[in-house]
């Protein structure tokens, strides 16, 4: 497996492969699209990263940071290349890319909440642990939609974490609030 990354920009010869990625990988409700990812292109704390596998298109990572966290708001892998490694040395890059200083962040639907994909959040839940994600014991909330905040790293920064929220709001005002889980509730 010989990864590569590539910047995503207005100019992305192959930006009709992550649009349909895009669409397929995240349901309607949670899916921003594709134009929103690039009115962020230019930014100094915003990457968004299209991978290969030599000429194949593996995947796409949309990262946020600052200097304490690296946030991925959204990432997806091709459906046919799914459980072939290259989510986990996806993640592998990026913690690379950004130091180890940095606590890698990203949410993950709640595994608490009633649904109808119970398997592929279990499935998803397992990655993220055995890729080093821990949980925060907090819930990232807005438009309706709750998601568990997982990471990487030596601890979760929320202060941190809540900047790059805050930084987001600048071009996009959106409502959101962290809840935490209660002990009761474990």
């Amino acid at each position: 497996m010989a990864l590569r990354s590539q910047l995503i920009t207005k100019e992305f010869p192959e930006l009709d492969r992550v649009e349909r990625l895009n669409n397929e990988a995240f349901p309607e409700e949670e899916r921003i699209p594709l134009s929103d990812f690039l009115k962020l292109d230019g930014r100094d704390d915003y990457h968004f990263f299209a991978f290969y596998d030599e000429d194949d298109f593996v995947g796409f990572a949309s990262v946020l940071y600052n200097a304490k966290v690296f946030y991925v708001s959204f990432f997806a892998i091709v459906p046919q290349m799914r459980s072939h490694g290259y989510g986990s040395e996806i993640i592998d890059k990026l913690v690379e890319f950004y130091g180890p200083s940095r606590s890698m962040v990203l949410e993950v639907e709640r595994l608490d909440e009633p649904n109808d994909n119970p398997e592929q959040r279990e499935a998803r839940w397992d990655f993220y642990k055995r890729n080093g994600f821990k949980t925060s014991n907090a819930f990232l909330e807005y438009e309706g939609l709750s998601f568990e905040i997982l990471y990487r790293g030596d601890h979760f920064d929320e202060e941190a974490y809540r900047e790059i929220f805050r930084k987001l709001q600048e071009n996009a005002y959106f409502d959101f609030s962290i809840k935490h889980r209660r002990l009761s509730d474990l």
